[in-house]
């Protein structure tokens, strides 16, 4: 992890000028990048602002991400610049004290300009500021002064250190004479700077630049953290290949006090930091490298108490910050911190600390030494799992365990389908060794052999993990940043570069699965001598959401969600922000699971015939309209109170928010504007370019509001500001007993008697007699409505539809049930239900003007203020829908979605000549069959997953073919009950 130091040691002054002029700008093909709401790659540093409110952070991943404190919740997401390699990645940041500006750098830009540079954000907004090019290293650290007027970056190779105006980038001194990479540096309150160095120096300069020290504390060792005392007074000093800490006085340098280390074990203690205590008091922390010496918890003052809320994660946590008490020559306590190596340690203005790790993540150490919250990885482990990886042979079922001590799991690529693991047969973990193919230290080493024959890796690179191909002519190394293909010889024959270490490898026949350090598991198809990526799975390891995609950015995803998990990147000018949309943005363009799963079964016509109709979806991201914010105000009795867009709070009596929302067309026309409460649309307003005002009503407890605006066609939308929002009291308070309010609408009898069903309206009749008799004591008041053929007309519908949202208060639970004809319109592939005043059927224009469409139910939708809500469509008898548009309305939705898809054929009317193998799979969960609680509730989500899995059966009893498709676009699936069985 702090692995920059000999890796762009040597690199740098000579490279840029031998190398041929880069082109001008950054790559303009889109960048598929993972977005889980978390780091994925180690985080190298942290800066927090002087109020303590918001903490900057920056990894390999290539993103800066802003959190709000002291909860850690994510605040916004900024991504520079990137090019195929590692540009991109952010080794440095810091806040200015008031936090209104936000510098990273790292390994940027120097693919496109031939030098690095750093670049300077609004962090309100995420725009780009400024960009300071012309640097000859990647910046490893950079720090404001206390007023926020200068900005210093310390460099890697011998590049030195730079400090510039922070107002106008006017350089104000350097100094170049630095022999080996500058690795931390800081400002005291009085403006003067001290830098740390892998040459063993420390330095110390007045504001003006002028040197006032320069000492080397231990001959041989290479200093790397380094922090001021709070009151100027000391620097304490941690080392990245000793376990030592010194404390410096800051005047001439001099050593002055080392904290005992005694009891640990480790490379190095890089990080440290002071930090008030909470009662006055100073103490001295330390971390990098350190573990326990022996393991385990045996040593002594371990602190491994930790605040009621945060969670236990089920890796341990061997790497250790020490805290010394009175300022370092007190008795030391240590907090088992992170599972992997700790890059930074960075004091809180309230008191406490926050660090950074490569497990990866950030964490927070409270006042008094307790753990307030670890690193939260959001993916897998698959450092410490890979050798469990396994596959089936023709590669398209895996088996891994996500994380250390967790049961395997297995994800079928070509059902969609993530579940336990249970039994290994039948699965192939990768060939590592044979007689014919003798190779040896390819574990964690920088030289790996055939037999004597060296395999050729690049600089710096070390290999991770080895697969022997079937026929033993040839093998795959996995390595830092790289999949290797070499043959029989061990001559290099493809290489392909990968976003993360490849910690684990198998080969099933033509097809290698790699998985990697960015939680990723990655298909690679072996070709004619190359390697042909296929397509990545992330699985985010505590809720199990997944996303599986091509590399053309055709995706498929778990029904508990998963759109959001990954994203298009598009730069555009080298001093242009980038823009940036998820999957769920791009959801009616780019979800494609039948072309995603043939991709990997190694058929690729469903995937290039998906590519061919959809022209320049991804570039199109480039002209997205914008939705900025304008005024907003909270909803309190007959008042409306300004509320800042940064809130995070509301007053008391709060019912709605009203928000004034400014849309900007940028060539693409303006669709639906909607604002979405806690992931469920509540609103949907008609954009006009200017401003629109939009009101919502707000749940008891916390309230999370995104806003989105579509373009004019609707396949792509906008992502508009955001605000998180807690109620005096912050916890949510218990759920009362709502009302369930169930609207049934089934239709056998068309006004075009071609168009007559048999069984829609017995289906309704039933659903809604099995919800009225389920509802028990689960609710207070039961209202059910059963709309009959001619009272399904269009007008009758939207009508019913209305009345439950003059009905429902945010307490409810709402459940809409359609049986009757839905179609797929072409050309826009989008839903359109019928209803019974149907006539004219003579082209899609007529059946348009006469039928429900999916953007017409969802504004009905948005109006019904139920806090909890399921879609029950059985509306595919007329054929053609498939799980694309359906899986559509739930991402629109943000509801519980629950559907028939007949695929390619039409849906099987009845099954029993009284219901519709839809209606009949609800029936048998509604009644039992679906999975129940001890009190014996059927929940959305167990019904979702009994009907999806029994749809199959039942249709291939018939001899027909039939799926259910469950979906849901809420990032935390919060499923209710829906019926209670007696027991």
């Amino acid at each position: 992890m702090l692995r920059r130091a000999l890796l762009i040691a040597g690199l740098l002054l000579g490279a840029a000028a031998a190398a041929q002029a880069p082109p001008p700008e950054p790559p303009q093909q889109p960048f598929l990048r993972i977005e889980a709401g978390a780091h994925t790659a180690p985080v190298a540093r942290l800066a927090v602002d002087a109020a303590g409110q918001m903490l900057a952070s920056v990894s390999d991943d290539k993103t800066l991400r802003l959190w709000a404190l002291p909860e850690g919740s994510q605040r916004r997401v900024i991504r520079p610049p990137v090019g195929t390699n590692e540009d991109g990645e952010l080794y440095a940041v810091a806040l200015s004290p008031d936090g209104a500006r936000v510098a990273a750098a790292g390994f940027t830009g120097q693919s496109w300009d031939g030098v690095f540079c750093l670049y300077l954000y609004d962090a309100a907004s995420g725009r780009l500021l400024a960009r300071l090019s012309g640097l000859p290293a990647p910046v490893q650290h950079l720090a404001f002064s206390a007023d926020g007027l200068r900005l210093a970056a310390a460099l890697g190779g011998r590049a030195g250190i730079r400090v510039f105006d922070a107002r106008n980038g006017q350089l104000l001194f350097e100094d170049a004479g630095y022999g080996g990479p500058a690795r931390m540096l800081g400002f005291d309150r009085e403006g003067r700077l001290a830098s740390s160095a892998a040459d063993g120096h420390v330095r110390l300069y007045d504001a003006s630049g002028r040197k006032l020290a320069d000492r080397v504390p231990l001959a041989g060792a290479r200093p790397f953290g380094l922090a001021w005392s709070p009151d100027g007074g000391l620097l304490a000093i941690g080392y990245e290949d000793r376990l030592r800490v010194e404390v410096l006085a800051a005047g001439d340098l001099r050593s002055v006090m080392l904290p005992d280390v005694a009891g640990l074990a480790g490379e190095g203690m890089p990080a440290v930091t002071w930090a008030a205590d909470g009662r006055g008091g100073v103490q001295l922390h330390a971390a990098g490298y350190a573990r326990l010496a022996g393991g385990g918890a045996a040593g002594r003052g371990i602190a491994v108490q930790r605040e009621a809320a945060a969670p236990m994660p089920a890796p341990r946590r061997e790497f250790v910050v020490r805290r010394w008490t009175d300022f370092g020559l007190g008795p030391s306590t240590d907090i088992p911190a992170a599972r992997d190596a700790i890059s930074h340690l960075l004091a809180l203005p309230g008191g406490g600390i926050a660090y950074a790790a490569a497990d990866p993540g950030w964490g927070r150490i409270t006042p008094e030494g307790l753990l307030a919250f670890p690193p939260r990885p959001p993916g897998a482990d698959f450092r410490a799992t890979a050798a469990s990886l396994a596959a089936t042979e023709d590669g398209t079922r895996l088996r891994v365990a996500l994380r250390p001590g967790e049961a395997p799991i297995v994800f079928d690529a070509l059902d969609g389908r993530l579940e336990a693991g249970g039994d290994a047969s039948g699965f192939l973990p990768a060939r590592t060794a044979s007689a014919r193919l003798p190779i040896a230290d390819w574990r964690n080493s920088n030289r790996p052999r055939l037999g004597q024959v060296p395999l050729r890796l690049g600089e710096g690179e070390y290999a991770r993990s080895l697969a022997i191909l079937p026929r033993e002519d040839g093998f795959l190394i996995g390595t830092d940043n790289h999949l290797r293909l070499f043959d029989a010889a061990g001559r290099p024959v493809d290489a392909l570069a990968v976003p993360g270490a490849v910690w684990g490898l198998t080969v099933a026949g033509d097809m290698a699965v790699a998985a990697l350090g960015d939680g990723t598991l990655r298909w690679y198809r072996l070709a004619g001598g190359a390697l042909v990526e296929q397509a990545a799975l992330f699985i985010q390891a505590e809720t199990r959401r997944w996303a599986l995609w091509t590399p053309e950015g055709l995706f498929d995803h778990a029904a508990n969600g998963g759109q959001e998990l990954v994203g298009v990147l598009l730069n555009r000018g080298r001093a242009q922000s980038t823009e940036w949309a998820t999957f769920q943005q791009a959801y009616r363009a780019l979800y494609a699971p039948q072309a995603v799963h043939g991709r990997i079964a190694g058929d690729q016509a469903p995937a290039q015939q998906r590519l061919a109709q959809l022209g320049e979806v991804r570039s199109r991201i480039g002209r997205l309209p914008v939705l900025a914010a304008g005024a907003a105000c909270v909803v309190v009795e007959a008042d409306c109170l300004a509320l800042a867009w940064d809130a995070r709070t509301l007053p008391e009596g709060a019912r709605a928010l009203r928000l004034a929302l400014q849309a900007t067309d940028r060539g693409l026309g303006l669709g639906p504007l909607d604002v979405l409460v806690n992931d469920r649309i509540a609103a949907r307003a008609e954009a006009r370019p200017g401003e629109t005002v939009v009101e919502v009503p707000l749940d008891p407890g916390p309230n999370r509001i995104a806003t989105r605006l579509y373009a004019e066609d609707r396949t792509l939308f906008a992502d508009g500001p955001a605000l998180a929002l807690r109620r005096p009291g912050d916890a949510e308070p218990p759920p009362d007993a709502g009302r369930l309010i169930v609207l049934a609408i089934g239709v056998n009898h068309y006004a075009n008697a071609e168009l007559d069903l048999r069984f829609a309206v017995p289906d309704a009749e039933m659903v809604a007699g099995l919800l009225r008799a389920g509802a028990g004591s689960l609710f207070r008041e039961t209202r059910v409505t059963v709309l009959r053929d001619a009272e399904a007309s269009r007008r009758g519908v939207l009508d019913a539809l209305a009345r439950a949202a003059e009905e429902a208060e945010p307490g409810d639970t709402f459940i809409l049930y359609i049986a009757g004809h839905g179609i797929r319109t072409e050309p826009d592939n989008r839903f359109l239900f019928l209803p019974a005043d149907t006539r004219d059927t003579s082209g899609w224009a007529a059946l348009r003007a006469q039928g429900i469409d999916d953007g017409t139910l969802v504004a009905a939708l948005a109006r019904i203020r139920a806090r909890d809500a399921l879609l029950l469509l059985d509306t595919c008898h007329a054929g053609q829908l498939t799980m694309e548009q359906l899986s559509a309305l739930g991402n629109e939705t943000g509801r519980l979605l629950l559907a028939a898809s007949g695929s390619v054929q039409e849906a099987l009317d009845s099954y029993d000549d009284r219901n519709g193998v839809f209606a009949y799979a609800l029936r048998e969960g509604l009644q039992g069959k679906a999975a129940m609680d001890a009190e014996g509730r059927v929940s959305a989500l167990g019904l979702g997953e009994w009907v999806t899995r029994r749809v199959p059966q039942l249709a291939r009893e018939r001899q027909h073919r039939q799926d259910a498709v469950f979906r849901t676009a809420q990032r935390d699936l919060r499923s209710f009950p829906v019926a209670q069985v007696a027991k």
